[in-house]
């Protein structure tokens, strides 16, 4: 792990002194995580790509500023929940388009192929990532974000509170009222979900 840490910190120096093969390696490394955090919050694809490809390039840009204050992952989060905070501004949610779902359907259809599930639990499961990301993104922002954060993305309260530039206990409150706001927005969809399991799980 140590040396994992040197070998980013290397990658991060290397990369706000002009080297873009050690920035390629960097965003080849946070790509997954970048592109599903704006996915989630988005709810679409092609927007969530685009602002993947926008955080990238402000990253770069403010690279050769980077004081190591915060982790370089923090920092990285926080442009990209920027990002998605101007996108929301400029757009609001549109509904999934057709390319979307194809994708969803047929990484649905490898997962059944791969875990031997049946074509019925995957049908579900599907319909219920499509339930629950529409609720999300009917969320307002400040809530949105920090039920992705800790509930989609697995960031600690701790994390999230500087991502965000928040106390811990705001992020502790907005997760619950977010979690509340939630499960009010499935009420119509309940028979998805098994009894005491929670839309997020």
């Amino acid at each position: 792990m140590a040396h994992s840490v040197q070998h980013e910190d290397a990658l991060i120096r290397r990369a706000a002194q002009g080297d873009a093969a050690a920035f390629d390696c960097l965003v080849e490394q946070y790509t997954p995580r970048v592109y599903a955090l704006a996915y989630r919050m988005v709810g679409n694809s092609e927007d969530a790509q685009d602002i993947a490809q926008e955080a990238f390039v402000r990253v770069y840009h403010a690279l050769p500023r980077y004081k190591g204050e915060a982790a370089f992952s923090t920092w990285l989060y926080r442009i990209v929940t920027n990002v998605c905070y101007d996108e929301l501004k400029r757009r609001r949610r549109r509904p999934a388009t057709f390319t979307d779902l194809e994708h969803e359907e047929g990484d649905a259809r490898a997962e059944t192929l791969a875990g031997g599930e049946s074509p019925e639990d995957a049908a579900l499961r599907l319909e219920r990532r499509r339930a629950v990301q529409a609720a999300i993104t009917t969320l307002p922002e400040h809530f949105r974000a920090v039920l992705v954060l800790y509930d989609l993305q697995g960031f600690s309260y701790q994390e999230i509170a500087d991502i965000l530039k928040q106390r811990v206990g705001t992020v502790k409150s907005r997760l619950n009222r977010a979690r509340n706001l939630l499960r009010e927005k499935l009420e119509d969809c309940r028979e998805l979900f098994p009894t005491g399991g929670g839309p997020t799980s």
